[in-house]
């Protein structure tokens, strides 16, 4: 059953890997495409930095940042694996390390992440704010870990 859960994050991070490279290489993403009457829209960018193209031209040290951040979450991701139960935790933790392993990859690979997903919104900062599948694992994981642990700690 542990190695399901593996399965899992290899699973997301593969699946983000293919929404990217389809991105990259499809013409069709070279323009902007809307969605329900503009409040998505896809349009490519490939982000230099961190999550709202933070630091720039730093590239080895987010890639240090990253991986130690996606180490932190590999450990505790096994460390919830062995010590069994908690499954809303091991599922947040397989959604947070595949993300985390996506975005890690692209920036060793490629010193860039691909985003291609935003929001219209009634806020400038977050409408500006491009992301990609991994972004929303990466989010997914981290409710479900903290709701996994509310869980835990009120029995």
């Amino acid at each position: 059953m542990k190695l399901l859960w593996i399965q899992l994050a290899l699973g997301l991070f593969q699946a983000d890997l293919a929404v990217k490279q389809e991105v990259e290489t499809n013409p069709e993403f070279q323009k902007e495409c809307t969605f329900l009457n503009g409040w998505i829209q896809i349009r490519k960018l490939y982000n230099y930095g961190m999550a709202g193209g933070k630091f720039v031209n730093h590239m080895p040290l987010i890639i240090k940042c990253s991986g130690i951040a996606t180490l932190i979450s590999i450990v505790e991701f096994i460390r919830v694996l062995v010590k069994g139960g908690a499954t809303v935790r091991k599922l947040g933790f397989a959604f947070l390390t595949g993300g985390a392993l996506s975005n890690l990859y692209d920036r060793c690979k490629k010193g860039y992440v691909v985003d291609y997903v935003s929001f219209r919104t009634p806020w400038r900062w977050l409408s500006n704010l491009v992301f990609n599948l991994s972004d929303f694992f990466i989010f997914t994981g981290a409710v479900l870990i903290c709701s996994g642990q509310t869980d835990r700690t009120q029995r």
